[in-house]
């Protein structure tokens, strides 16, 4: 059952489950012997109508789940809500609790080299990127991935990772994030990717500015 479900449990039921019977009755509700204590005298008061108690032996009071609470000596309410439904027989919905994502290392094999793979080097050259500005900024880096051996251009971030890219993929080698190179300056352009640092370093752009940063983009490939 759900706590909705739960909520909608009549205490006077509640207590019958328990073993407790009503002794009197009065205008508002009915009397019983408190579960919560000995007594000699019933002092335990229930309201059915609004489904609360009062023991008026111990000053407390309150509804199912306050009750369930002095009973397992608990102020959670998910220990109060399972204390209910275990002794009304009834199963109780868990909450929901996330498996834990434990990221496993796919990279494999790193090899950080100077930029000469034509294959790359082209592909820089075809968005615009000449082979002067493409060797400046950025390396090759080899990698196996998944059992197999690929390559592609890196740019190094902040954190020592790399920014990857090549015709077939997008991606990154951890840790991810900024890129951040000072001029002197206290201007600044900021870039969603290093293509886009690379090609306004081309065109002149970034001349005379302090910092530079290549935001990283989340982790994708295309194939």
């Amino acid at each position: 059952m759900n706590i909705d479900e739960i909520r909608k449990i009549s205490l006077v039921e509640f207590l019958n489950q328990l073993g407790y019977q009503p002794t009197g009755r009065d205008s508002k509700g009915l009397w019983f012997y408190s579960p919560c204590r000995n007594e000699r005298k019933p002092s335990f008061h229930v309201n059915p109508r609004k489904g609360v108690w009062f023991d008026f032996g111990s000053g407390a009071g309150g509804d199912i789940f306050t009750l369930a609470g002095e009973l397992c000596n608990s102020t959670d309410f998910i220990r109060q809500a399972e204390f209910i439904a275990h002794k009304m027989s009834m199963p109780i919905e868990k909450p929901y609790k996330p498996v834990p994502f434990i990221e496993q290392p796919t990279f494999e094999d790193v090899r950080v080299s100077k930029l000469e793979s034509s294959a790359l080097l082209k592909y820089l050259a075809d968005r615009g990127i000449p082979r002067n500005i493409a060797r400046r900024w950025c390396v090759q880096v080899d990698y196996r991935l998944h059992g197999k051996d690929f390559y592609a251009i890196g740019f190094e971030n902040s954190a020592h990772g790399f920014e990857l890219r090549s015709s077939f993929f997008k991606g990154s080698y951890p840790p991810k994030h900024i890129t951040h190179i000072a001029n002197g300056n206290a201007r600044c352009n900021v870039f969603e990717g290093f293509i886009d640092f690379l090609s306004a370093e081309r065109l002149g752009l970034n001349d005379g500015l302090t910092l530079w940063f290549s935001i990283p983009l989340p982790m994708s490939a295309k194939r």
